[in-house]
């Protein structure tokens, strides 16, 4: 896995899970493990992760077999 950010030396890996854990942006990412704290060169890629890991989250949740969406209208 790659490094994200370098002025904390945060990985891939290690932001990944933290978005996994509930972080929906880059301000949460940072206050749980500071990578996009620094010098904001990472944005890019940490916007880019956060995106990915929401449209595989969604697609699971699409497809789940037996899972409902529900509706509070």
């Amino acid at each position: 896995m790659a490094l994200v950010c370098l002025c904390h030396g945060v990985g891939e890996r290690r932001v990944r899970r933290e978005i996994d854990h509930g972080a929906l942006t880059i301000e949460d990412v940072a206050e749980r493990c500071r990578a996009g704290s620094g010098c904001y060169g990472c944005h890019p890629t940490i916007e880019g992760l956060l995106a990915e890991c929401s449209a595989h989250a969604h697609a699971a949740a699409v497809t789940a077999p037996g899972r409902r969406r529900l509706s509070l209208a």
